[in-house]
């Protein structure tokens, strides 16, 4: 009886450590309470065995009776330590899994940190290129701005001066017309006095070559030095063969130089325009260069010696060279 039952748990005991080695995982990972259990199975078999083996045939029942219960006892409490080992393999389980699940949890809350701070950084590259950009249409639509006003300032400057230029123009032609009237009513009536004096002496041929002159500028030419006598102060300076050697210009007003012209109104008119456009149109009108230079020194004690004197009776030279 003893021996069957003995046999019986060598079954059951061989069988469960079978299952044992069976549950072992494949990658070699083996807990060290799961190695214990093994151990613990393969001693008590192998206790089984040798108290099998020391039994004779005429062993008292008794004693295997109680060495039955022993062995039974001590199933028990391998199966309690078998449930406990169980036990401890799900509670490392549980927290091996809780570690892993934590370290997911961990990467993910980085991650997402990591995701929002690219974002924020991002939205922040995007609002300050915008900032920028905004900046850069300011300044140009102030640059657009600023150079329109100046445009403005000059059209507007330009617009006044063509309105002051148009204004002078017309005072300047109006004193031209009004000299123009005075000159015709001058020689009206120094003609009237010649004719008179003619009819009143009869005078001969050779006389009449002697009579006043008929014209103006023949009367503005007896007070005041000819055209030789101009050239002839006008050839002492050193260049003045090489400037009268220029070509002859058409329109006097047109050929001085806006700084010779204002040269010539500060420095020959008193800085008076006026005089300077009416001196112009009188030159403009006269028929030849006797005539413009006789009114020029009838109406202007000039010093011909004048560099700036010179530099003017230059181009009215020039004006009427052929």
């Amino acid at each position: 009886m003893q021996t069957k039952n003995l046999i019986k748990i060598i079954k059951a005991e061989a069988t469960v450590l079978v299952s044992m080695i069976e549950s072992l995982p494949d990658d070699g990972d083996i807990q060290p309470f799961a190695v214990e259990m093994l151990q613990s199975k393969i001693r008590d078999l192998n206790n089984i065995a040798v108290h099998l083996s020391s039994i004779g045939a005429d062993a008292d029942s008794a004693a295997a009776d109680e060495e039955a219960r022993k062995l039974a006892e001590a199933e028990e409490l391998r199966k309690a330590a078998e449930e406990e080992a169980r036990k401890k393999a799900e509670a490392e389980a549980a927290r091996k899994a809780a570690a892993e699940e934590e370290a997911r949890r961990i990467a993910a809350e980085e991650t997402r940190k990591a995701e929002e701070n690219a974002r924020r950084m991002a939205a922040e590259e995007a609002a300050r290129k915008a900032a920028e950009e905004e900046a850069r249409r300011i300044a140009e639509a102030e640059a657009a701005r600023k150079a329109a006003d100046e445009l403005a300032r000059k059209a507007a400057e330009a617009e006044a001066a063509r309105k002051a230029a148009e204004e002078e123009a017309k005072k300047a032609k109006s004193l031209a017309d009004m000299f123009a009237d005075n000159t015709a009513d001058v020689e009206q009536t120094y003609n009237a006095e010649d004719e008179q004096q003619a009819d009143a002496s009869a005078p001969t041929e050779p006389a009449k070559a002697e009579s006043k002159p008929s014209t103006l500028a023949d009367k503005f030419q007896q007070n005041t030095p000819s055209v030789n006598d101009v050239l002839a102060g006008l050839e002492k300076k050193a260049n003045l063969a090489s400037r009268f050697n220029s070509r002859p210009i058409t329109n006097l007003r047109k050929a001085i130089k806006i700084n010779d012209r204002i040269r010539f109104v500060n420095e020959l008119f008193e800085r008076d325009s006026i005089q300077y456009e009416q001196t112009i149109d009188m030159i403009e009108q006269s028929a030849n260069i006797n005539e413009a230079l006789s009114n020029i020194f009838n109406n202007r004690n000039w010093n011909q010696e004048d560099e700036t004197v010179i530099d003017f009776l230059e181009l009215v030279y020039q004006r009427f060279k052929s």
